[in-house]
């Protein structure tokens, strides 16, 4: 399906982009280090880059997660469970995931809109906190959509008793 090569595309791409996130946070680290042993000095702020960028890569690469089934699970029945009803176990599961999801979705959007409103900044070098908080809710509402789509599929495997593969 289509929109299967779309969601795998756009999960990856935010993989990567959480990826490069921490990848310059590596390399900003080993920079610091150097800068201690040869200078005597660091960087001020890294500790809030690196804040940034593992926030960034958590919430960025849950979507992922839940579109390749990489969550933690305990796999005792579901491998002799028939097609439909592992979708319902999954459905199940799904349900739950896209309420927490909705519930986390809620929570931070309000919080967003505080740290908006009072202009709250990071401690060391004033990243604007919301920048934060936009990285979160991306994550989460993206991982929404997926479990939507899982959902569907799950419904889809549901009715016709065969597995609607998400890959």
């Amino acid at each position: 399906m289509r929109i299967n090569k779309i969601v795998d595309t756009a999960t990856m791409a935010l993989v990567w982009v959480g990826g490069l996130l921490v990848l310059g946070v590596m390399l900003l680290t080993i920079g610091d280090i150097v800068s201690r042993w040869a200078f005597a000095k660091g960087f001020i702020g890294l500790v809030d880059v690196t804040q940034f960028a593992v926030v960034g890569f958590a919430y960025l690469a849950l979507p992922r997660v839940f579109w390749t089934d990489a969550n933690v699970a305990i796999e005792l029945y579901d491998d002799r469970l028939s097609p439909r009803a592992d979708a319902a176990l999954r459905a199940f599961a799904l349900m739950l995931a896209i309420g927490i999801v909705a519930l986390l979705l809620r929570y931070g959007w309000v919080q967003a809109e505080r740290t908006l409103r009072y202009g709250d900044i990071s401690q060391n070098i004033g990243i604007p906190m919301v920048g934060f908080w936009a990285l979160i809710l991306c994550g989460l509402a993206m991982s929404g959509l997926i479990c939507l789509l899982r959902l569907w599929q799950c419904a889809a495997t549901l009715v016709s008793g065969k597995r609607a593969d998400a890959h």
